[in-house]
């Protein structure tokens, strides 16, 4: 039997990780479709409905006693590791204690995992893990097991941003790189960005290394328009996301301005009660967490001038190609992969990373001054880019068609 056993963090439970929804419907070459959500608490309940013939496991992950941390010390993998931060100088307290907390995470869902997958000698197996993370690690450690019992395996991982950058890390650091490209098949990251920076960290192991897009569905055209210049953010509220800054543009705004947030997070309150301070001239809405259809249909019913992002940081946003897939323009912060979908002056406008209130809103005034041919060339800019680079059916196709062929 093939099986492809889809290491997640809470998915289908819970929020976040809504983009898996649309890659599942590409699924194909497999037997026996297998997701574990390995980061689940107990209280979480599911939340999204699978396709079917894809089954959920959850698993039950064994407690440690509070000497675990001190057998993990005598690892061959730990000591390499504590070796590899000692030679380097970055050997911290903090660290270390965030290196073995990881493996604890990891260790723990390799047992779930070894407890709830069954598999017979013969069988094959891909086991595919959405993040370059604790849940790739486990995915290593229930790999020895499976072969072990005779299972051919092909270990893989996605990455996205968190997992590609340390300087992300609270810490500075990404616990048992090393480890992870020795182990791993094959690394996906979800941009050039991101597999440029894997491939200088990973060394040897670079040739692992091949960039995959994530994609989306087609819903259709939307109808954009400049009148009125209506422009939408999407996302969980975070620090990261920078909307104070947003905020700080329209206030200096001397034109009629709608702006739309989509989403909720623990700045909910601090940003509406920044967005009450616009001036008449700048309406804010905010419609507070959708589902992931229910964005779309928003994109396709709504004339929206503009999609804004301006993070501090990103891997390749799915949410501007969502925007891209209705005809709808982005204007955004020049981070991570952005510039390999946002094209400045083809499909919208890049924004330096540490851009000021004047150049947003210099950007925002570019584009609702623009002649009416000039926006509709914007638009069909950023419909072109989709089409051609983040379909869903044509990346998610080709690759499941590469995972589901290996011998």
């Amino acid at each position: 039997m093939k099986t492809l056993l889809l290491l997640t963090r809470s998915f289908p439970f819970d929020d976040g990780e809504e983009f898996l929804a649309a890659e599942l419907r590409y699924v194909s070459g497999f037997d026996r479709i297998l997701i574990c959500p390995c980061g689940l608490g107990r209280a979480s309940v599911p939340t999204r409905k699978l396709p079917e013939g894809i089954r959920c496991i959850r698993i039950i992950k064994k407690p440690f006693g509070k000497f675990y941390y001190l057998r993990l010390l005598f690892r061959p993998c730990v000591q390499a590791e504590l070796w590899r931060l000692l030679l380097t100088g970055k050997c911290r307290p903090d660290r270390v204690h965030e290196m073995l907390f990881f493996l604890k995470k990891a260790e723990g869902t390799a047992t779930g995992l070894k407890e709830a997958v069954p598999v017979s000698p013969g069988d094959s197996m891909v086991i595919y893990s959405y993040w370059l993370y604790d849940m790739a690690a486990a995915g290593a450690m229930f790999t020895d097991f499976l072969r072990m019992r005779g299972v051919k395996v092909r270990l893989i991982s996605r990455a996205h941003g968190f997992d590609i950058h340390a300087s992300r890390s609270k810490t500075g650091y990404l616990p048992m790189r090393q480890f992870l490209f020795q182990r791993m098949d094959r690394i996906y990251p979800c941009s050039d960005d991101g597999a440029s920076a894997l491939r200088r960290e990973a060394g040897r192991f670079s040739g692992k290394i091949k960039r995959s897009y994530l994609g989306t569905e087609d819903c259709g055209l939307g109808a954009p328009s400049q009148v009125p210049f209506h422009i939408v953010t999407c996302s969980y509220l975070l620090p990261v996301k920078r909307l104070n800054l947003l905020i700080k543009a329209l206030m200096r705004a001397d034109f009629r301005v709608v702006w739309t947030h989509i989403g909720s997070g623990p700045l909910d309150s601090e940003i509406r009660e920044l967005a009450a301070q616009l001036p008449p001239q700048v309406t804010a809405e905010f419609t507070g967490g959708m589902e992931n259809r229910r964005v779309l249909e928003y994109y396709r019913t709504h004339p929206v001038s503009a999609f804004v992002n301006v993070s501090a940081s990103e891997g390749l946003p799915v949410a501007v190609m969502e925007a891209f897939s209705f005809g709808i323009p982005a204007i955004a912060t020049d981070v991570g992969g952005t510039h390999e979908i946002v094209s400045d002056g083809g499909n919208g406008f890049l924004i330096p990373q540490d851009f000021s209130p004047e150049q947003l809103l210099e950007a925002f005034c570019r584009l609702e001054k623009m002649t009416e041919p000039d926006y509709q060339n914007l638009c069909a800019g950023a419909r072109k880019t989709w089409e051609e680079k983040f379909s869903a059916a044509k990346n998610y196709g080709r690759f499941y068609k590469e995972i589901g062929t290996w011998n």
